[in-house]
């Protein structure tokens, strides 16, 4: 057997096939050994050397510091999210490439119900026709950055500076020859192409370039499973868990502490102007409004970095090097957020009740028109403004899942709208002659499509010279809209672009194009249409009891089967379910937008100058607007007719009225035209100016009275002549530049020409520059806020110590360490002033709230605690309710704090001095605090509240 092997085995040797067997045998050894120890032996080193040659830098983003109240409530924090980000990855080597990437990701974002982050400034409006979002040095900044590769000089060309919308459009999608930009194809709708553009934006304006951009914030679980599905799909994509910032109790603080959102072009350049290496970048969340803005520096912290390994999926595969983030600082407020949450509460229940104290069930607006100080409000007024304030959806009329209910509206409101329609197209006939005055309901709708004209830009009303007579005729009610109109397209006032007129025309073509034009921009004009919603309840034909059944309809109240019943079967009337919903208030006066549904509340320490409370109402929630804004909630704080975005306490600038009074008192002492006890007798018509001015108790008389006294019964009589005698001159005459001047001076001592030094933004205060007389009494052009008018009364608490406003507390590091902490400058110290002057006007104020005939003795006589006070009302015309304002201290003996009030169109100063007592019985807890915290109006007491000076 062995033999026979080897035999076989010498012929294999001697074939000549043999030596290229073994080389090929040999060779193939060695490759198999290689192959060994390629994959087995040192396989594992290899696959990470692999692994490891993409190799990234990539910031780590600190997380933001709390923000508290001065005893410990947290305010706002944050808390876990995911978001999608995207960087410019090498791995995308085209346009088409990478739009695909971006419009597969957006398309996943979107199926999850979750939005994109990037703002992006151009829209689609129809056809191809595209609109700007931005206008001034915002759109400027835009076209820099889209045409950052063809500046001159760093500037832009002057064709750029031109550019419409609709050339910036098709320069990102398309490029030119040079400059290719984002090559988006055709096969993507308008709608896709601005989505993708708006990332692929983003990206192209990111610095650095290999930083990431946050596509989608605070995504959903869908959105996290799917984009990790299909990551190898995805280049350049990752799923990032980041903080969100969160505001608990948040309409009580939104004003104040503002809200967090992604840093824009504006605030990028702003910011990093200041910082030598370019801190921040497109990714960034700052602080956009409020002492999230102002602290942005202690309470964003800094940024860590790492140097990370990725593979080809962009995955993390070892973490080279880490440079931990620092969290941001913690800072502590003056406010004391119970005493912030009940004052708001307070301010509101105020509210509501002057709003029903002023409620009537007919027609009646009392002395509207005539006097304003009785003015009262229709209860059709109530019905109507739950339409115009958007409560009511007046969209959801006209869907097709509407109730029964929304479809009896709608119906009402289709077949009044045919029949305006029908009635202003015969008015708009080009030989109509009928002046609006003349049209009886219809002049309204006329005048609003004037204005509306002009307001689109369609009247080129600024071409028309102010004296033109035809103009002139038209306003002064000689001339019918249509003949102006036809007038205005004759003399080519009219913007025939809009009309899309492209070939010549006669002029009765012309204006029909007009009257076309107008139609189709009313027909989805919101105001338009609610002025027929308008129309419809004040002529009976929409019922209250038809609006009541819409607040259940649309879940605007929680359904209630026993009320419903009642409101159909006609047992209770729409006229008590809603004077019942805004006692409880279930329906609020924020609800109604009607007069009073504002004011402000500042509390403050009178020895330092914390602010311990600052309130404005109505309020809004800052969650919605924070991190990532909700457009829809945005967009409707925008329409909403209170205006809930503005921190009235810091903006709304107001008349003082009478609470002026102490400025003209140490005025007047200090320049000694008059003396603490000269008694000045109030003839009711002070005739020394041209025209006169009254006393507001003429015809009656507070008789003679000093200096106290005229603060205490708040006579304008004395403080017409003490201005009087302030404007005279050394040679005796009447000088009223003289007068203003002093007053400005010692309204300047008590700070009031200037800003606070609150941490936050506030309007700029004016001092009276005209009318020396009535501007004694707060009248003239004197305006302030809330905030300054508590400074100046703080001085008074004081004595003399007018102190900067604060709402910092201290910032203390996560480590406990104190950063800093922080005092209240003193902005002037008034040393000059004679203290028998501060005796006596504190004398006054005394006497306004603790002796009988003071302004509001019976509101404050018995509270217990001795308060301080000057109440004050401006007028702003004859058909609106005047404002209430109330300055006042306690306690007086040893002052504390400092309360001010202030209610726009609020009717009299004593519901503002009732406000302002709930404030003191809560802060010092005195007696039975129930009705105080109770879920009701509190409704004006008594005949003291109609007090009005």
């Amino acid at each position: 057997m062995f033999d026979i092997f080897l035999d076989g085995l010498k012929k294999i040797i001697k074939s000549r096939l043999f030596p290229i067997a073994f080389i090929y045998i040999f060779l193939f050894a060695l490759i198999i050994n290689r192959l060994f120890i390629l994959q087995i032996v040192e396989g594992p080193t290899h696959a990470e050397e692999y692994e490891y040659k993409n190799t990234e830098s990539r910031e780590i983003k600190s997380t933001r510091g709390n923000i508290y109240d001065r005893n410990g409530m947290l305010l706002a924090s944050n808390t876990l999210s995911y978001s999608v980000v995207l960087e410019d990855s090498t791995q995308i080597t085209s346009n088409n490439q990478r739009n695909a990437v971006v419009h597969k990701l957006i398309q996943i974002i979107e199926s999850n119900e979750d939005t994109l982050d990037n703002p992006f400034y151009i829209v689609h409006i129809g056809n191809d026709e595209f609109e700007f979002t931005v206008s001034g040095a915002a759109l400027t900044r835009f076209k820099r950055n889209v045409y950052a590769y063809d500046l001159e000089n760093n500037q832009l060309k002057e064709e750029h500076v031109n550019a419409s919308a609709k050339d910036v459009y098709y320069f990102l999608k398309n490029g030119t020859n040079i400059y290719p930009m984002f090559g988006i194809s055709n096969e993507y709708t308008i709608e896709e192409t601005l989505k993708i553009m708006s990332v692929r934006y983003a990206l192209f304006n990111n610095y650095p370039k290999f930083m990431q951009i946050t596509v989608a914030s605070q995504i959903s679980e869908g959105t996290v499973a799917m984009v990790m599905e299909n990551i190898a799909d995805l280049p350049g994509v990752e799923i990032k868990q980041q903080t969100k910032r969160i505001y608990h109790d948040s309409i009580y603080f939104a004003h104040m502490l503002g809200y967090t959102g992604l840093i824009n072009a504006e605030e990028l350049e702003r910011l990093n102007m200041n910082s030598d290496d370019e801190y921040y970048n497109s990714s960034d969340i700052i602080g956009k409004t409020g002492l999230e803005k102002e602290f942005e520096a202690y309470l964003g912290g800094k940024k860590g970095s790492e140097v990370v390994a990725v593979n080809d999926i962009n995955r993390v595969v070892e973490v080279a090097s880490r440079n931990e983030p620092v969290a941001g600082n913690d800072i502590y407020l003056t406010i004391d957020g119970n005493l912030q949450k009940q004052a708001y509460h307070i301010l509101e229940k105020r509210i509501a009740g002057i709003l029903l104290e002023h409620l009537r069930p007919d027609l009646d607006y009392g002395t509207k028109g005539e006097s304003a100080s009785k003015i009262h409000t229709p209860i059709y007024e109530v019905y109507y403004a739950l339409i115009n304030n958007n409560i009511i959806n007046t969209e959801r009329l006209s869907s097709h899942d509407a109730k029964t209910i929304e479809k009896k509206v709608y119906s009402k409101y289709v077949d009044a709208k045919a029949d305006l329609t029908s009635q202003l197209n015969i008015l708009l006939q080009a030989h109509n002659d009928i002046v609006n005055s003349k049209a009886g309901d219809m002049e309204e709708y006329l005048d609003y499509i004037y204005e509306l004209l002009i307001k689109q830009g369609l009247i080129l009303i600024n071409d028309i010279d102010k004296d033109d007579a035809t103009l002139r005729s038209y306003q002064n009610d000689r001339t019918s809209l249509s003949k102006f109109l036809q007038y205005a397209l004759a003399n080519n006032y009219v913007d025939l672009s809009k009309l899309g007129v492209t070939t010549y025309f006669n002029s009765e073509e012309l204006y029909q194009k007009l009257i076309e034009y107008t139609w189709d921009i009313l027909e989805d004009d919101s105001t338009f249409n609610k002025k027929i919603y308008r129309y419809l309840v004040f002529s009976y034909k929409l019922s209250g009891t038809e609006i009541s059944l819409l607040l259940f309809a649309q879940g605007v109240l929680e359904y209630n089967e026993e009320d419903v019943s009642k409101l159909e079967s006609g047992s209770l009337s729409a006229y008590k379910f809603m004077e019942e919903k805004i006692r409880t208030l279930e329906i609020t006066p924020a609800m109604l937008a009607l007069e009073p549904c504002s004011g402000s509340i500042v509390i403050n320490d009178v020895n330092n100058g914390e602010v311990l409370a600052m309130v404005t109402y109505p309020s809004y929630d800052n969650n919605m607007l924070a991190n990532k804004v909700d457009a829809d909630y945005y967009k409707w704080l925008h329409t909403d007719n209170t205006f809930p975005l503005m921190n009235r306490p810091t903006t709304q600038l107001t008349a003082p009225g009478s609470t002026f009074k102490m400025v003209t008192a140490v005025a007047g002492l200090e320049e000694g035209v008059v003396d603490p006890y000269e008694k000045i007798l109030d003839l009711g018509i002070f005739e020394k100016i041209s025209p006169p001015a009254k006393c507001h108790i003429h015809p009656r008389s507070h008789g003679a009275v000093d200096m106290s006294n005229a603060i205490k019964v708040s006579c304008n009589y004395y403080f017409y002549e003490t201005g009087y005698r302030l404007a005279i001159d050394s040679n005796g005459e009447f000088n009223e530049k003289l007068g203003l001047s002093r007053i400005k001076k010692y309204a300047s001592l008590f700070g009031l020409d200037a800003l606070t030094g609150l941490e936050i933004g506030e309007a700029k205060p004016n001092v009276s520059d005209k009318d020396t007389v009535r501007s004694t009494i707060g009248q003239g052009t004197n305006l302030y806020t809330p905030v300054q008018l508590s400074r100046y009364v703080t001085t008074i608490a004081n004595s003399g110590t007018n102190y900067n406003l604060t709402l910092l507390d201290r910032i203390i590091s996560k480590d406990g360490n104190i950063v800093l902490m922080n005092e209240a400058k003193v902005y002037n110290d008034l040393t000059d002033i004679k203290n028998s002057t501060w005796d006596t006007v504190r004398k006054g104020m005394y006497m306004v709230a603790n002796e009988q005939r003071g302004s509001v003795y019976g509101l404050y006589g018995d509270l217990g605690v001795t308060v301080a006070a000057k109440t004050g009302t401006s007028q702003i015309s004859l058909s609106k309710p005047n404002n209430a304002l109330f300055v006042s201290f306690a306690p007086y003996e040893k002052p504390e704090i400092a309360v001010t009030v202030v209610i726009p169109n609020g009717h009299t100063s004593g519901n503002a001095a009732e406000t302002a007592r709930d404030i003191y019985q809560l802060y010092f807890n005195l007696g039975n605090n129930e009705d105080l915290v109770s879920n009701e109006a509190i409704l004006p007491e008594n005949d003291i509240a109609a007090f009005s000076d």
